[in-house]
């Protein structure tokens, strides 16, 4: 018996994805922690190089929006091994462009790492083809909870790597991890033959997205979905720039890092548990999530108003306030990924998915570069962090407007 006929699959493949989840976002946090020594080691500003980090968050935005367009073409297993290519081999590359001092090269191979998000959305897809609908809202939140545990898995590993090692080991380390995990995932992954009528269904299309784009529920689930981006890139990546700022120590961040991750995964996959309890007894279980959905960005505005203040008291006073910021948007997230495979068809489901991860992706440049490198780096850190206020309530609104719509 092939290992996709089995009972146990659907289970086994939400955990190699997770654990891929786990190694990539690593990357991010990893980077944005030794900013600074590649920085002195270039000889050019900070926001030099976190306009790097920019840009590989503007290329994994274009690669959410191909996404659809490559997985017609390469299929799903070609578009993954795509992906999982760019990733492993910039973040390889990058300590040798930073030897030669070549910021071309830099800029090259953190693109490259953004490329790797044409994969991001098949995997959900893959997973909702899978998993029984009973339970797609937790599978998905498990996957999605990997991804923000990573990112502090990736800082917590650099903190007390760095200073014995150096910054260049925290790149080897990371990708070493990245190329592990993602050999499992390469091995094994298969995309449901029930629904292999569907991708041929696909593939005769001539528009992949004619029909997603003039459906209105699209627009709302990308600003459901914008809040979650924002809020999630500004922490990954301008979080301990900040706490740094503040005059906390490798370690100190390091662990707030990884203690915000570790909160927000319990979030998502707790914010997936309940929608699916509650929409598996509910008339209508869009709506039923869309309310779960909103109570996260609630408490993500809440705490993002409070954030700056709490954080020039005490390290654990920040750590309270990112935990809670980052658990409202996680806990939004493990809720939102159910609901593309509740409205769109079967056949429009890689495609919708994949529109509105670009779509909901397009700040994922703008935040970072908003919060950490236009108002950070100036000195108006209360500033950036009140975006994620604002961000976070609109949102709340698109997920009060989905409830209207279904009554």
């Amino acid at each position: 018996m092939k290992l996709y006929e089995r009972k146990s699959y659907p289970g086994i493949l939400v955990l190699l994805l997770s654990l891929l989840g786990f190694s990539f976002p690593a990357g991010v946090t990893q980077f944005s922690m030794v900013a600074g020594d590649l920085a002195g080691e270039m000889g050019v500003p900070v926001q030099t190089v976190l306009i790097a980090d920019s840009l590989r968050a503007v290329c994994l935005v274009s690669a959410m929006f191909l996404s659809g367009y490559v997985y017609k073409r390469l299929g799903m297993r070609r578009t993954i091994i795509l992906g999982v290519f760019f990733q492993v081999v910039s973040q390889f590359s990058v300590p040798a462009a930073v030897s030669l001092r070549s910021l071309p090269l830099l800029f090259i191979f953190k693109g490259m790492q953004g490329l790797n998000a044409l994969a991001f959305p098949l995997y959900i897809s893959v997973i909702t083809q899978w998993v029984d609908r009973r339970y797609c809202g937790l599978a998905t939140a498990v996957f999605n909870g990997s991804f923000t545990a990573g990112a502090g898995i990736g800082a917590w590993a650099v903190g007390r790597l760095v200073p014995v090692s150096g910054w260049r080991a925290s790149f080897y380390l990371i990708g070493g991890i990245c190329l592990l995990f993602a050999l499992p995932v390469l091995l094994t992954v298969r995309e449901n033959p029930a629904r292999s009528g569907c991708t041929e269904r696909l593939q005769k299309k001539k528009n992949v997205y004619g029909t997603i784009i003039r459906n209105p529920a699209t627009w709302l689930l990308v600003v459901m979905l914008v809040a979650n981006t924002w809020v999630a890139q500004a922490v990954t990546v301008d979080m301990s720039v900040f706490a740094q700022h503040l005059g906390y120590s490798y370690e100190q961040t390091g662990t707030l890092m990884l203690l915000i991750s570790v909160v927000t995964v319990v979030s998502s996959i707790l914010g997936g548990w309940v929608s699916d309890f509650f929409a598996a007894r509910s008339e209508n279980s869009v709506r039923t999530r869309s309310l779960i959905l909103a109570a996260g960005y609630v408490l993500s505005a809440a705490a993002a108003a409070v954030l700056s203040s709490a954080a020039v008291r005490s390290i654990y006073a920040l750590t309270l306030a990112a935990c809670a910021m980052m658990s409202g948007v996680s806990w939004s997230a493990g809720v939102f990924w159910a609901l593309p495979s509740e409205i769109y068809s079967a056949e429009d489901n890689v495609a919708g998915t994949a529109f509105c991860s670009g779509a909901s992706n397009i700040p994922n440049p703008i935040a970072p570069a908003v919060v950490g490198v236009l108002l950070g780096t100036r000195g108006y850190w209360t500033a950036g962090w009140m975006t994620c206020l604002f961000v976070s309530l609109l949102s709340a609104a698109a997920a009060a407007a989905v409830v209207g719509r279904q009554k």
